[in-house]
């Protein structure tokens, strides 16, 4: 095909205009944060059993203050009530630290319930990654103008907006280390820490596509723990409060606005595909009645130090799990989102099933996988997984459990994925947490967790992850005769089907998860 040479000439000028854009950008717009980011430091309440919800678990806590109450939180609705509850209950302080809160009905609901919450009093304290929320500034700016509301974006980008990419051209070595951490805590009384994000697809009410995921609940110690984890952060030299990075201000008045369209688009609450309580002595049954249920034991946070955005430390998961792994006698199972074990895993992997001890993993297919870029680091490592002999399975997308999601009620055939980030060691201890199995969560990003050291509630996380582990939900992996992966299914009706390729995935798709390994990004995925 011929050029027409004046297309030619203005495609090179237009091209020409944006590259010395990109280097006026780069070279003279690139900003820099300013040394005084005006951080004024401030902790968590100090007396959580003076609070509404304090009083209510001590009516049952043990005497022995060293342990902690969990609750395994597996139903999409039900992580999403609790977290919608507590922040109802919220008497002192609300602290509230993700990766990824999206501004959809999941995401909207629970911010209006933690202005509530500033409406009342309550010290509303919000720490958000800057990875995918720089575009947001405005939103953030107009909540932190609440005398009780207070924003900080967690290593910001410095330029914002538009030229947000250019940031990784200047510093992307400090820049891709993000913090991955989750925690919803209220009154430093009750925590909820695991996998999930804050919106739609990880509370089973997004009609596109929606997550497994597992949180745990915790009191006592744990909540204590978890808010000295929250408190290093925010009082860290990387939690950037919005006020510096957004111009922009805001009044009292805009804010009222503001609140009065969320209110007016959240009202009814007949909109929310699951019964949310809103009167406070329904709440407070609720609450009792969930007290009943607590497993009271010994558990703790671990969290990775701040050290790691400097690249300087390690892994406290990575440290844990290398420490008890090492220990296992019987049986390994894991459930993670993103599996890319590195050859350092997989050896320890591999170790351990030589000496007899039974390796489960279950991890995403390549049509249940969100990230098709994770699923190209995890494809390579399949194969030697199943020679060292760990049992290897993949989620369905069309898994049954598909039934759990509300925005499945309407037979909307939604896809499924797992978002869960948990192992059980021995029947006898599990960890929920952010943590994925893979070069970022080990390398790159801060993480949380809390390891449980309890029989009965590992059995819990078992049993949930049978489920998931269930031919109605997820393929066998092996190797036939020859060697080749190759996908078992079993069917309703108890026949066998083998596939030879990633099942359900078109040739396109599998093309490009097996390029992606090519390219020198395993390290960053």
């Amino acid at each position: 095909m011929q050029i027409n040479p004046i297309t030619e000439f203005r495609f090179k000028a237009t091209g020409h205009r944006w590259l010395l854009t990109l280097m006026f950008l780069y070279l003279g717009g690139c900003a820099s944060l300013p040394d005084d980011l005006q951080q004024v430091p401030s902790e968590g309440y100090p007396y959580p059993e003076q609070t509404r919800l304090g009083a209510i678990i001590e009516e049952n806590a043990p005497a022995d203050k060293s342990l902690s109450g969990v609750e395994l939180l597996s139903d999409p609705s039900e992580a999403f009530r609790t977290r919608f509850a507590i922040a109802g209950f919220a008497e002192k302080t609300l602290d509230m630290q993700y990766y990824l809160w999206k501004g959809d009905l999941a995401g909207q609901l629970l911010l209006w319930r933690a202005l509530e919450a500033a409406d009342r009093g309550v010290r509303v304290r919000f720490l958000i990654d800057d990875i995918y929320h720089s575009g947001r500034d405005d939103v953030y700016a107009l909540l932190d103008t609440h005398p009780n509301f207070e924003l900080r974006v967690f290593n910001p980008m410095a330029n914002r907006g538009m030229a947000k990419n250019l940031n990784y051209l200047k510093n992307k070595k400090f820049l891709n280390h993000r913090m991955h951490n989750k925690i919803f805590l209220a009154d430093n009384a009750v925590a909820v820490l695991g996998g999930r994000n804050i919106g739609n697809d990880y509370f089973g009410i997004d009609t596109k596509a929606n997550f497994f995921d597992l949180d745990v609940l915790t009191v006592g110690r744990g909540a204590v723990e978890a808010g000295a984890a929250f408190d290093e952060y925010w009082n860290s030299r990387y939690a950037v409060p919005i006020s510096v990075l957004h111009n922009d201000t805001y009044t009292a008045e805009d804010l009222d606005e503001a609140r009065k369209r969320l209110h007016g688009s959240l009202v009814n609450l007949d909109a929310v595909p699951y019964a949310v309580a809103m009167e406070a002595q329904e709440t407070i049954e609720n609450l009792e009645r969930w007290r009943e249920k607590l497993i009271w034991t010994e558990a703790h946070v671990v969290v990775d130090p701040l050290e790691r955005f400097d690249g300087q430390g390690q892994s406290a998961i990575v440290e844990f799990a290398e420490e008890h792994i090492a220990n296992i006698d019987k049986e390994f199972v894991v459930e993670s989102a993103y599996l890319i074990p590195s050859e350092g895993g997989l050896k320890h992997l591999a170790e351990k099933a030589d000496q007899g001890v039974r390796v489960r993993l279950l991890t995403n297919s390549l049509m249940s996988n969100n990230h098709i870029t994770a699923h190209s680091g995890y494809m390579k490592y399949r194969k030697d997984l199943l020679k060292a002999g760990a049992e290897l399975h993949e989620l369905r997308a069309d898994a049954a459990l598909r039934e759990h999601f509300k925005a499945n009620e309407e037979d909307v055939e939604v896809p499924a994925g797992i978002h869960t980030k948990a192992f059980v060691i021995d029947g006898e201890q599990a960890l929920i947490g952010s943590f994925n199995f893979d070069p970022r969560s080990r390398d790159l990003n801060s993480e949380i967790g809390l390891v449980v050291s309890d029989k009965e509630f590992a059995r819990q996380v078992l049993e949930v992850m049978e489920q998931d582990f269930h031919p109605e939900n997820s393929y066998r992996l092996f190797l036939n005769e020859d060697g080749k992966l190759r996908w078992e299914l079993q069917n309703p009706d108890g026949s066998i089907t083998i596939y030879k390729h990633d099942p359900g995935a078109s040739i396109w798709r599998r093309m490009g998860a097996r390029f992606l390994p090519w390219l020198p990004i395993e390290k960053e995925l």
